[in-house]
């Protein structure tokens, strides 16, 4: 086994030679697009229902009675932020589908979790995603994919066609076909949360280095062995996940990986996944299911020393657009 200094030193510095370059004017294009297209999504999936998120509308479980309790053997070139040896945060918990419309737990879907964590000043949101592999390369096929998701939501056979003819026309046969084929294959149905591993898919930057992360889950919190969820309905999930608290608290092994280079780990293409050795730093706890409401003024008991670097700075082009989505949706609701 690697030892954890050895793979941090082994991670690139010269990623930014290899994030895509986006004149300001180009920029400035592909965020008012991206507005457009996630109130578009949001008006064709609520239609006349009471608005609210554009993405990942059904939440599953919403929790603030959660911890981030980072490793003591961290290397220390990693030791930012919030991310220090034998550090324990509360934060809150989201775990959720990623269909625009709330749907029976037993249709499959992506499955998505959101990890806020605050201290007096400041804020972090860790957000993640079942499925290594992004759907959308770059930006444009982002938009296309908000584009394609608005006829979808509109149900029925005229909604996929739509969208496969929005995917064609942006992207090419090709690009549309793997983009399908991405979505598709990610979609998964009687996947305990508990035992389903959650990826960044975009990369951050923590102090000079460029790193993906995921949660990954402690194999006890899988409970009966499997990982399939115990029963069904439309609530299955969170009946599940609720049924696995009362037995033990349920946890995840919060991993980052670094840049190497271009081809093994490609900064403008978020469709491949990255072949650089996973890091355990933290990880995250969730004892029990508690109303979110009062999660979301949380405030951590101490707080992390000023900042010795960037601490998970969105990088690239997915991340560019994510402000303008968050923001457009927030206003939507």
């Amino acid at each position: 086994m690697t030892h954890p200094d050895a793979v941090v030193a082994s991670w690139g510095h010269d990623w930014r030679e290899a994030l895509p370059v986006r004149s300001p004017a180009e920029q400035s294009t592909l965020l008012a697009e991206t507005r457009r297209a996630v109130a578009r999504l949001q008006a064709a999936a609520h239609g006349t229902s009471p608005p609210g998120h554009a993405l990942h509308r059904k939440a599953l479980v919403e929790t603030s009675s959660a911890t981030l309790d980072v490793s003591a053997t961290i290397p220390e070139p990693l030791q930012i932020g919030p991310f220090l040896p034998n550090a324990t945060w509360l934060v809150a918990v989201r775990l959720s589908s990623a269909f625009p419309i709330a749907r029976n737990d037993t249709v499959p879907d992506q499955r998505g979790l959101g990890v806020h964590l605050v201290d007096h000043e400041r804020t972090l949101d860790l957000l993640a995603t079942t499925g290594e592999a992004h759907h959308a390369r770059d930006a444009r096929a982002m938009i296309a994919s908000l584009d394609a998701a608005a006829n979808a939501a509109g149900g029925g056979t005229l909604g996929k066609l739509g969208a496969v003819v929005t995917l064609v026309r942006a992207l090419g046969v090709s690009d549309a076909l793997r983009l399908t084929r991405t979505v598709t294959g990610a979609a998964e149905a009687g996947v305990s949360l508990a035992a389903s591993t959650f990826f960044s898919r975009a990369p951050f930057q923590l102090g000079p280095f460029a790193v993906r992360y995921r949660f990954a889950p402690v194999e006890s919190s899988a409970g009966n062995g499997n990982g399939l969820v115990a029963g069904t309905g439309p609530n299955a999930l969170s009946d599940d996940f609720r049924s696995r608290l009362a037995n033990r608290p349920v946890r995840w092994s919060f991993d980052l990986q670094g840049y190497l280079d271009r081809e093994r780990t490609p900064m403008d293409d978020h469709r491949v996944p990255w072949r650089s050795p996973w890091l355990s730093v933290a990880s995250l706890t969730i004892s029990a299911v508690t109303a979110l409401g009062a999660a979301l003024a949380l405030r951590a008991a101490g707080s992390w020393p000023a900042s010795n670097g960037p601490v998970l700075d969105p990088l690239g082009d997915l991340n560019m657009l994510r402000g303008a989505a968050y923001e457009t949706s927030q206003r939507g609701r």
